[in-house]
């Protein structure tokens, strides 16, 4: 879900590419949405529905990507109660699998800067729910700042705070994560050095 945002678009291309079925959640695929194909279906997904609606969109689904993000214009409603909703319709989907796009140092608020101060409450609560709340195979993904720049294909698992790392990188980690050996694990990532697949 979030397929119609920066890192969302390039995850679903990436997906694609890489042979996995891919259902695309929007809020309005009408508009939003590019042309369906065998390998990639849109669907209209509201973070605003009931739990059992969102459960039944995501049924027959092996794992969940959740990049949904509001540009702090909802950041209680998508990020932080939106990112919730989306792992107990997961639960109740009976999908193990959940991907979270969280930010690093989300987890230790000392390093939160005053600039994004409330998006980072937002996916700290976000992220503890799916630590400690839920059964789910998680991974929780941590980028640094993102940049438009082209994509390097390495990464550095040990970030620091004026660290970058290119959307199209976060992407793939993502896409990445979900066959990975990573279980319950938090995974901080920028660009670096290793190839993303000696990463995951």
């Amino acid at each position: 879900m979030g397929a119609h945002g920066q890192v969302g678009q390039l995850l679903v291309n990436t997906l694609s590419e890489n042979d996995f079925q891919v259902i695309g959640g929007y809020r309005d695929p009408a508009t939003q949405a590019p042309q369906a194909t065998t390998e990639f279906t849109p669907v209209a997904f509201d973070l605003n529905a009931p739990i059992a609606t969102l459960a039944a969109k995501m049924q027959g689904a092996d794992a969940v990507i959740f990049a949904a993000g509001s540009q702090g214009k909802a950041l209680l409603a998508v990020d932080l109660d939106g990112a919730v909703k989306a792992m107990l319709a997961a639960e109740a989907a009976g999908i193990k699998r959940f991907i979270q796009l969280s930010a690093f140092h989300a987890d230790d608020r000392v390093h939160w800067p005053d600039s994004l101060h409330d998006y980072y409450i937002a996916k700290y609560y976000a992220d503890e729910w799916l630590r400690h709340r839920t059964q789910l195979d998680y991974v929780i993904v941590a980028p640094t700042t993102l940049t438009n720049g082209e994509a390097t294909g390495t990464l550095t698992t040990e970030p620091t705070a004026t660290s970058t790392i290119t959307r199209q990188d976060v992407a793939s980690v993502l896409a990445r994560a979900v066959t990975s050996d990573l279980h319950r694990e938090t995974l901080n990532i920028a660009n670096g050095a290793v190839p993303i697949a000696q990463c995951l």
